[in-house]
Order: structure tokens, then sequence, then C-alpha cells
């Protein structure tokens, strides 16, 4: 894959990755109530495509959610780029986010996005500057800008 390609990729991804962001702050903090149970999955989702568009930003290609999280942690938690912990709470997040798309008999509230929250926000700023120039600034700096969004905004 030639350099042109994987900016493009990482480049979208790190759009897809804002869009989720967007949408999970909107899911608790819109005028016609809160949704955790799509706001945990907007967040997943948010951090899963900002993987991929740290692998895609070094030509790595992942073809599943598992093989995303195989290969953050052969390329990024291995050589200590990012923290040890990253790739089980990755995988936490998404068991947390079948919960909420395939079983509705369980509960997401407030209290699960508090617990997640200081990890994706950190997970977030790692990967962003990871990603340092091979993000586009400005789609960078509106990540950053939701980041510290997400962090302030009223759980309850």
């Amino acid at each position: 894959m030639d350099k042109a390609v994987r900016l493009q990729i990482a480049a979208d991804e790190l759009r897809a990755a804002n869009d989720c962001m967007i949408a999970a702050m909107n899911n608790i903090a819109a005028p016609y109530g809160k949704a955790y149970g799509r706001c945990v999955s907007d967040l997943y989702y948010a951090s899963y495509h900002l993987a991929r568009a740290l692998l895609s930003s070094r030509g790595i290609a992942a073809s599943s959610h598992e093989a995303v999280q195989t290969l953050l942690a052969l390329h990024f938690v291995k050589p200590a780029a990012l923290p040890q912990d990253t790739v089980g709470k990755l995988n936490e997040l998404m068991d947390k986010r079948h919960a909420a798309d395939y079983k509705p008999h369980i509960a997401i509230v407030s209290e699960d996005i508090a617990r997640y929250r200081p990890w994706i926000a950190a997970y977030m700023r790692d990967v962003l500057t990871l990603l340092g120039k091979s993000a586009p600034a400005e789609q960078a700096a509106a990540m950053r800008r939701v980041v510290g969004d997400f962090e302030k905004i009223r759980l309850e």
C-alpha cells in the first residue's frame, strides 16, 4: 500500500472516529433524553476507527475487530508505544458494545460511561500523538476538541 493510500485511509478512519464521538456525546447530552447504550456503541466505534487509522498510517490492514486488537497489541502495545491495558480495555468496551447492541435486557447506565471515560480520552490522545503528521492537522485538531468536550460533558 503506497503512502498516499495509507494516509487517505487514515484520514477517512479519523473522520469516522470523530463522527462517532460526536454521536456519542449527542446520545448523552441531547434534548430528547439520554441513550447510554448507543453512547457506548459509538464510543467503541470511535476507538475502533482510531485504531484502524493508526494501523493504516503504518500500512497495516486489519480485516476484523479482533484483528485490529491483535495488530494493535503487536505493533503498538508490545513495543510500549501504547499502555499495556490498551487491548484489554478495548476488548471490554467491545463487550459492552455487544451488550448495548444485542442484549436490551442488560442496562447500560451513566456509570458505565463514567468508568470508561478516562481510559477512552487517554487512549484517543495517545493514538492522535502516535498518528502525528499522518493525520490531517484539521481533523486531528477537531478530534482533540471532541475528546476534550467528552471529558467535560455532564453525566447523570
